[in-house]
């Protein structure tokens, strides 16, 4: 409203006019009484409908957040009392909202303590895990407090900034933390319907297509690539990057398209969004869980009819280990925005070729959906980590090397090595790439052996002068003719500035030990907490919250 020189007041999401007057009462309780009107013009019609939706939506003793812009000194937390708006539309051409607010006082955040009451539930699950419990206040946050332990801390940079998350939080304990009430919003959940236009309630109109739900490290909406896929974009690198999963109602029905979208519940800190598909006869509904610092969105789906498959799986496939039987799956490489999808579930499930979530003969079925991020960090470091057209810029030491297109594990091609049979330490060696010293990396490959023995995985460090300093290693006992994955965190030494990669058969080889190796890279590890074995026990101990005013 800075146009018309009328400072802004927000009460919880809201934006509205600042009005001149602010009535309070003292006694028992604070009392602070609000009115004002919003108007198109000069607002759009859009606005001034979702402001009247947002204030009949306020709930009798939901703790928000208000600030002023004239008014500072009335900043605080508030309990909702009653809340009520008038919509008056004049033929198209004038429509306003006369609305009012009856609050109480909690107090300043200097006076105030927020308390988050998360629940001690852990999803039940096929696979014995106990989960991990993690918390998000918002961004702006201070004087986080669980008690006597503390927990363990994790940054995750997204489109609002960086986000602190809490991990390992004590059991049984309701953290209290302090925040502006300026600063709550920041990080918020958040669900926007047709033109951006951000949902401030849950008993609100939200169209079927159109709508957007985020929380700055995830954004989810419906996309029409593919005929119809669930976009789950991802914030890493400095943008969303989008990675769409198709849905399957059955085993022969695609969902297109839905026929309706609801909203369960709409809070800063967890947001769930209800879609629904006509199955004729019968009906889908799939439940959509956004929690406010999460790298995830949580589905669950249910069939009103028969069982029959239900499934989410990538348009576009992606290579993976199958590791359902951990509950989890994630891709073997690096996407071209250094991110591997992760998926998983808290039941038995299917792995389906693309890569996803799938139940053969079922009514329901949960699932989660992200991304393992390790963002610009996932740039590989070394060259040619695929042999896709030749094996340049790679070294044969004490054998031979050359591109093969069978066996393969990843793409159209591969590289073989033979050592020459008398070499101690035979491999075939990357070209040198940059590093720092005391920076942790993450060695990864595909190897196979024709016989059944160990072989390495070695990370040669070299100073400024290219003189060879040490070796790290990652090693495998390899079953004959078996793709083996190899993974592990080495980290660069005192002087290093160069390294190479090269995957080794050591102790004096036979020339029968031919080794063929796939996809092998160097880059930078994911930061804990990101892992895909990390979001699936943040998963299955992803706890409901609600936030309460407590006087400090």
């Amino acid at each position: 409203m800075g146009l018309f020189n009328w400072g802004d007041l927000t009460i919880g999401r809201m934006p509205l006019r600042e009005t001149f007057v602010a009535t309070e009462s003292g006694g028992d309780a604070r009392g602070l009484d609000l009115a004002g009107q919003e108007s198109y013009p000069p607002l759009t019609r859009a606005q001034v409908i979702a402001r009247h939706d947002g204030i009949n939506s306020l709930t009798p003793g939901q703790a928000i957040p208000v600030t002023f812009t004239d008014k500072p000194e009335r900043n605080g937390y508030y309990a909702v009392k009653t809340a009520s708006s008038t919509y008056t539309e004049y033929l198209g051409e004038v429509a306003t909202a006369d609305w009012k607010v009856s609050l109480d006082r909690i107090g300043s955040d200097a006076e105030t303590d927020l308390q988050s009451r998360l629940t001690g539930a852990v999803r039940l699950n096929d696979f014995a895990l106990t989960g991990e419990r993690w918390h998000a206040p918002p961004i702006g946050h201070y004087g986080y407090y669980t008690g006597a332990t503390n927990p363990t801390t994790m940054s995750r940079t997204g489109a609002d900034g960086t986000i602190t998350v809490y991990r390992t939080v004590p059991a049984n304990t309701s953290p209290r933390w302090g925040c502006l009430p300026t600063a709550y919003l920041a990080g918020r959940v958040r669900v926007t319907t047709t033109g951006g236009q951000e949902v401030y309630g849950t008993d609100v109109p939200l169209a079927a297509t159109g709508w957007s739900l985020t929380n700055g490290l995830i954004n989810v909406t419906w996309s029409a690539t593919g005929g119809g896929t669930l976009d789950v974009q991802s914030y890493t690198g400095g943008a969303y990057q989008t990675k769409p999963w198709t849905v399957f109602a059955g085993s022969t029905i695609q969902v297109t398209a839905w026929d309706g979208a609801t909203l369960l519940r709409n809070d800063p800190e967890m947001v769930i969004l209800r879609l629904t598909k006509g199955l004729s006869p019968g009906r889908l509904t799939l439940d959509l869980t956004l929690r406010r610092g999460s790298r995830t969105v949580e589905g669950y789906m249910q069939r009103g009819t028969q069982a029959d498959l239900l499934k989410v799986q990538l348009n576009t496939a992606e290579a993976f280990v199958d590791t359902s039987a951990q509950g989890y799956l994630t891709a073997t490489n690096d996407d071209a925005d250094g991110n591997r999808f992760a998926c998983g579930s808290a039941r038995t499930f299917v792995a389906p070729a693309n890569g996803g979530v799938q139940k053969n003969t079922t009514t329901a079925m949960d699932f989660w959906l992200g991304v393992s991020s390790t963002g610009g960090g996932g740039v590989t470091l070394n060259g040619n980590p695929g042999f896709e057209t030749n094996v340049t810029g790679w070294t044969a030491n004490g054998g031979t090397a050359v591109r093969v297109t069978t066996p393969v594990k990843v793409g159209v091609g591969a590289a073989q090595f033979t050592p020459n049979g008398v070499a101690q330490f035979p491999s075939i060696e990357s070209a040198g790439f940059a590093v720092t010293t005391g920076t942790a990396y993450r060695a990864t490959a595909w190897i196979r052996c024709a016989t059944a023995r160990n072989v390495d995985l070695n990370i040669n460090w070299f100073n400024n002068a290219a003189a060879y300093l040490s070796t790290s290693t990652v090693t495998n006992a390899v079953l004959a003719n078996t793709w083996t994955f190899y993974d592990g965190n080495v980290t660069a030494p005192a002087n290093a500035v160069t390294a190479t990669v090269s995957p080794t058969v050591p102790n004096f080889p036979p020339a029968t030990d031919v080794i063929v190796v796939d996809e092998v890279r160097v880059r930078l590890p994911v930061a804990s907490g990101d892992a895909a074995t990390d979001l699936r026990n943040m998963y299955i101990a992803a706890m409901p919250e609600a936030v309460y005013g407590v006087r400090r």
